[in-house]
């Protein structure tokens, strides 16, 4: 298995191997995935909102209204 460090067994006093920690490519693609996750969620979230409101919002018309000026 190339991601495990060797001589790992139970009674070894262990040291901190380069295997232990991710890389910084790693790092830049978890980052951006994360980044790309919580865009997508805040668009689905502001799309749900605008049908909702959309969906509530009265569909009256505007009536014709003849303003008379009054003498």
């Amino acid at each position: 298995m190339d991601n495990h460090a060797e001589g790992q067994e139970l009674g070894k006093t262990r040291a901190i191997s380069k295997l232990d920690w991710p890389t910084q490519e790693m790092l830049a693609a978890a980052h951006r995935a994360r980044g790309e996750f919580l865009r997508e969620l805040v668009v689905a979230l502001v799309r749900r909102l605008k049908a909702r409101i959309t969906e509530h919002a009265p569909v009256g018309r505007l009536a014709k209204v003849r303003v008379v000026a009054r003498r």
